[in-house]
């Protein structure tokens, strides 16, 4: 049997699309061995647990579409502050992303996370003098028990409920005093990028 030759055979190479998303390098107050694999990972500590009689409702909104729509909201508020003589960093202090955790939690511990990184991106541009309006205050409203894990592992800076809850593995496993638990690991990372990059072509997209 003769053989084929494979001396002219040609291999058309598609490139693929660059979807790597650009992290802001900055430090918002936290020494550089804690702030995680990037600087837009930064959050603010400790955890605060508070008790709301009024949590926003579950909703099944994609973390894509929240992350647009909060941006949307968010420079809008920062405009008309400055519209108003208000300074940027003063502005900026007012503002926070409130959340709940759906059932997807892999999906909802990327969704703070690229939230962190659109939130940095955003704020870039106006050039904030205080360093700390570039770390994003993330307040989750928990309905339930299981929302707490992936809330605390996502970053968020308050835990809102109108339940009474037990969290002992507060002592136990020394979470809290962890800054972005679930930094390198591939899966979330991945999760995270993607997320950051659909949620920022949507925003500049409006």
């Amino acid at each position: 049997m003769k053989r084929k030759d494979f001396s002219k055979l040609m291999i058309n190479v598609q490139k693929e699309k660059n979807t790597y998303f650009e992290h802001e390098d900055f430090i918002a107050g936290v020494s550089p061995n804690l702030r995680g694999i990037y600087a837009s990972m930064y959050f603010q500590i400790p955890l605060k647990i508070e008790f709301k009689e009024y949590l926003i409702p579950i909703e099944s909104t994609p973390p894509v579409i929240e992350l647009a729509n909060f941006l949307s909201k968010s420079i809008k508020f920062i405009k008309n502050g400055i519209e108003n003589k208000d300074s940027i960093d003063n502005v900026i202090s007012k503002l926070s992303f409130e959340t709940n955790i759906g059932k997807n939690q892999f999906d909802e511990i990327a969704k703070m996370r690229a939230a962190r990184m659109v939130w940095a991106k955003m704020v870039k541009q106006f050039n904030p003098k205080n360093q700390e309006s570039f770390a994003l205050k993330i307040n989750v409203h928990i309905h339930n028990s299981i929302d707490v894990f992936p809330a605390i592992l996502g970053g968020c800076q308050s835990l809102f409920t109108n339940k009474k809850m037990n969290l002992n593995f507060e002592e136990e496993t020394f979470i809290f005093k962890t800054i972005d638990p679930l930094g390198g690991s591939t899966f979330i990372e991945k999760k995270t990028e993607d997320i950051a990059i659909k949620a920022w072509e949507l925003f500049t997209k409006e």
